[in-house]
């Protein structure tokens, strides 16, 4: 029998991001998981941060790519908006972060840097016992890291140690491979690098695009977390694993890069695909 104990929990999730969205309505439904608090990153077209994305991204990629990479950002938003316009159920089954904030009474803090004091100072007066990014856009120092009690965990959409990075799932793609997964992990302060306490795989279809293969990796990614949560909270402990494989770490696309993912006939997204994705979840 397991006696589960109290634990608060803090969600870390970028503005505007569709995954992040799927797992936060998961999330807060759960009587079982105490959410106590969301931050939500501020980066928008309008933050310097934002332009210093963009402009490593035509480093890497040329104007073209560079503009594509911008672009895809936002990508989540279009989705988001598409599915509030012709899906009659979004509004009821997939709620917008701040109307879940309304709704479940979480506390809920924006912030332009994640390791300001004000930032810091915020997370800590929710005494969380767990800390927890999804799809997060900004790197965590040690100081917000060692805030909570018992654990710091990243949710990342890609298998580690062998895609560490970002853009996982177009480089999944890219690669080739038969199988996608998930990987929760410790934070520290390098990316993608603390000890490992869950994964799980699944295959890429044939049809795959990068956005579609995102939404999937939030699907089974938030089912992993919630699992991995329970099990922190009835006192089971989680051994680091030992996960085969060369470490191995991906940036933005270079041009090379594109040019080879869309000459196998992949694509980033299709409105048709986005369409049919977004209407299994509803």
């Amino acid at each position: 029998m397991f006696y589960f104990l109290p634990m608060k929990i803090v969600l870390l999730i970028p503005n505007l991001h569709a995954g992040s969205e799927l797992a936060l309505n998961q999330l807060v439904k759960r009587d079982d998981l105490e959410i106590v608090g969301v931050v939500r990153s501020k980066i928008s077209p309008w933050q310097k941060t934002y332009w210093k994305y963009l402009a490593y991204g035509v480093r890497r990629a040329g104007v073209f790519y560079g503009f594509v990479i911008g672009v895809f950002v936002y990508l989540h938003v279009i989705g988001l908006a598409l599915a509030s316009l012709f899906l009659i159920n979004r509004r009821r089954n997939w709620l917008k972060t701040k109307t879940l904030v309304k709704k479940y009474g979480l506390d809920f803090f924006e912030c332009k840097s994640i390791n300001s004091q004000k930032s810091i100072e915020k997370i800590r007066s929710w005494k969380p016992d767990v800390l927890v990014t999804l799809n997060f856009d900004q790197i965590l120092k040690k100081e917000v890291i060692e805030i909570p009690k018992v654990a710091a965990l990243n949710v990342h959409p890609g298998i580690l140690p062998q895609y560490k990075g970002i853009w996982p799932d177009f480089w999944k793609l890219h690669n080739g491979e038969k199988y996608a997964g998930v990987t929760i992990h410790h934070l520290n302060e390098k990316i993608d690098d603390g000890d490992i306490v869950a994964q799980t795989k699944f295959p890429i279809m044939k049809n795959e695009n990068r956005f579609s293969l995102g939404l999937k990796s939030a699907q089974k990614g938030t089912k992993l977390l919630i699992s991995t949560l329970l099990k922190i909270k009835s006192g089971v402990k989680m051994p680091k694993i030992k996960i085969k494989g060369k470490p191995r770490y991906y940036s933005l696309p270079t041009k090379e890069a594109f040019d080879r993912y869309f000459d196998q006939g992949k694509k980033l997204f299709s409105f048709r695909a986005m369409y049919r994705d977004f209407k299994k979840l509803f």
